[in-house]
């Protein structure tokens, strides 16, 4: 059981790789509180956002979401960033995601953008791409996940279908762990080519080749 009285599970889908130059197109999140010793959901985020401009057909093709969806549905940005801030609540929050790495860099950008310039992100986190890394061989890819512990939601790469899925393995792996407190504030990277994108002070990256417990040993 974690410690944490809040946990937001979150995933965005984008434009591209980096949150610096690149666009939020859907949010998916759910806050989680804890009642009773147990975590029980408190609300769900669901939206697209408007782009500045046409989507990379490589994302259409990902995600199968489309300019004319945007147009239809989507909200502005800094609409999308307040209603996902109020959800995230404060810096004693506990954040996961799947592959947290790469949503970290979109949501600290957006922080920057319209919130604070000088912001810097203190929140626990939690990867849980890194717990199944750390006990499962190549390939780690969340639709890998999904079949592994036979998880119903199908990965749609949709943001609200990701983020409940990855909250479902979560739950799955965590009955399989001795102590998932080991796997806060720990990010796993490929030893290959090292940590991409940002690195934060209270954060330990650990190289992972996968299935060898490497996080867990540490």
């Amino acid at each position: 059981m974690l410690k944490h009285q809040k946990i937001l599970l979150f995933d965005f889908e984008t434009t591209g790789l980096y949150g610096h130059s690149d666009q939020i197109i859907e949010i998916g999140a759910i806050l989680l509180e804890k009642v009773g010793g147990t975590y029980v959901i408190q609300e769900e985020l669901s939206t697209l956002v408007l782009a500045d401009k046409p989507l990379p057909p490589k994302i259409v093709e990902i995600t199968h979401i489309t300019d004319e969806m945007l147009l239809r549905h989507g909200i502005p940005q800094e609409e999308a960033f307040h209603r996902l801030f109020q959800l995230y609540g404060d810096s004693k929050t506990l954040l996961v995601a799947y592959n947290i790495q790469f949503d970290l860099s979109f949501l600290i950008a957006y922080f920057k953008r319209y919130w604070d310039r000088n912001f810097e992100l203190k929140n626990d986190i939690l990867d849980v791409m890194a717990i199944y890394k750390d006990r499962h061989r190549f390939p780690h890819k969340l639709d890998n996940v999904v079949q592994t512990y036979q998880i119903e939601i199908p990965n749609t790469h949709r943001a609200l279908d990701d983020i409940k899925a990855t909250y479902e393995a979560l739950i799955r792996m965590q009955d399989e762990l001795d102590n998932i407190e080991k796997y806060v504030n720990v990010i796993g990277y490929n030893g290959t080519y090292g940590v991409s994108g940002i690195r934060l002070p209270h954060v330990k990256y650990i190289a992972q080749k996968g299935g060898y417990r490497e996080i867990e040993k540490s």
